[in-house]
């Protein structure tokens, strides 16, 4: 006969945590901490305008300045940057426009990446990147999604409309509940609203950072990430390189709360940068 052990509540009992000890004796490890022998370094140059036609990039005065490797545009990286593609579709007819990590002839948004430095140091990287000289055609933004649904000024004009997807969640057809619509249609009240909600902004202490190395058997990221496995897919179909080449670290991350969900352009040009020199490569915002 075996005796059962006795059901405990766990709710109000206190749990000892196992990595409290390594993260207050400062022995955590984040992507910024990472260095690699012969490691070079990446700063970008980002957009100021919301949308706008790029009409020259003047990369002379970086290229010649002290401790540069290299200068990247998007008209360097076109033919291997491929297109980013949606992470999360929610319908089989979503449109999803040509997406690439860095701009090639247009931004869409403020702080869209234009060029990287690559650099000795993170120093020479950032003053470079302040001598990267971009001239814009400014364009009419839409900053809203009442405009944006009016299809008066489209974003991809290759896509004939702003309209990704509609979606509608019905749980009976989800097999998750009733029926919404016949609940909605023999409801004796019905209230409508449209509700506004704010931006959403996670506030986490560490910045994102990623080192590559491209020196080994596989490429091999380490990136401040919560969703190291997707990202792997995603450098893959993006780049067309074999899943089995990349290697994902994700080390200690200094919060993300869902803010590192997402696969950002930044890995993607520091991937093509450690390609582009042969090096390991870190960018750390």
């Amino acid at each position: 006969m075996t005796a059962t052990a006795e059901h405990a509540p766990e709710i109000g009992r206190a749990r000892p945590r196992k990595e409290d000890a390594r993260l207050l004796r400062g022995r955590s490890r984040y992507t910024d901490n990472i260095a690699l022998p012969g490691m070079l370094h990446l700063s970008m140059v980002r957009s100021p305008v919301a949308r706008a036609r790029i009409t020259a990039i003047d990369t002379s005065a970086a290229r010649s300045a002290q401790g540069v490797i290299a200068v990247l545009t998007g008209a360097d990286l076109a033919d291997v940057q491929g297109s980013m593609p949606n992470a999360w579709p929610i319908t089989e007819e979503q449109k999803a426009p040509h997406h690439p990590a860095m701009a090639e002839e247009v931004v869409n948004f403020a702080g869209e990446v234009v060029a990287a430095v690559i650099a000795r140091s993170p120093a020479a990287a950032r003053d470079a990147a302040e001598l990267v000289d971009v001239d814009y055609e400014e364009l009419t933004p839409v900053v809203d999604l009442a405009t944006a649904a009016r299809d008066e000024e489209l974003i991809y004009p290759d896509l004939g409309t702003n309209h990704s997807a509609t979606w509608v969640f019905d749980s009976a057809e989800a097999g998750t509940g009733g029926n919404v619509k016949e609940a909605i249609a023999g409801s004796e009240v019905v209230v409508e609203r449209t509700f506004r909600q704010q931006r959403l902004i996670p506030a986490f202490m560490e910045p994102r950072s990623t080192v590559v190395d491209p020196t080994g058997e596989q490429i091999t990221m380490w990136s401040a990430t919560q969703i190291p496995h997707i990202l792997r897919v995603m450098l893959a179909l993006t780049l067309g390189i074999p899943e089995s080449k990349l290697r994902v670290v994700a080390p200690d991350v200094g919060g993300g709360f869902g803010g590192k969900l997402q696969v950002t352009p930044e890995e993607v040009i520091t991937l093509l940068a450690a390609q582009r020199t042969g090096k390991p490569v870190k960018y750390t915002e």
